[in-house]
């Protein structure tokens, strides 16, 4: 039931938005934010679950847990991105908006580097390389 409170936060920020989008886009802008930040909070609960689910998964493989650590670094990333990228886009800086969304890019791909590293070497090993 945590999703309907959650929508009902959206649309109604959604609506309250609308009344202040033709006169105070600061308001509307703080709004969003703080909706965003609640909505953020109430599902943070649920990220323990999950990682204790995904650490138990990496155990039973025997992958190294580095990986896992990359791959929480690289989910943080991506979120922290798509929210600038939206705030901006919703605030009509679409410039900076797709420069955020570019930086999160580069950011992903020099995280994974060591991954890849990884990944060429097993690939190397297979092939007698």
């Amino acid at each position: 039931m945590e999703i309907l409170k959650i929508a009902a936060i959206g649309i109604i920020t959604t609506i309250l938005c609308r009344f202040f989008s033709n006169d105070n886009k600061e308001y509307a802008l703080f709004l969003k934010m703080a909706a965003a930040a609640l909505i953020l909070l109430s599902v943070i609960r649920y990220i323990t679950p999950i990682y204790d689910t995904i650490s138990g998964i990496f155990g039973r493989t025997g992958a190294d847990s580095s990986y896992l650590s990359l791959l929480f670094k690289a989910l943080g990333i991506c979120y922290i991105t798509q929210f600038a990228h939206d705030i901006c886009k919703d605030s009509g800086e679409n410039a900076l908006a797709a420069q955020i969304e570019t930086a999160g890019k580069i950011t992903l791909i020099l995280l994974s580097l060591p991954l890849f590293e990884a990944l060429m070497g097993v690939v190397s090993s297979l092939f007698g390389m």
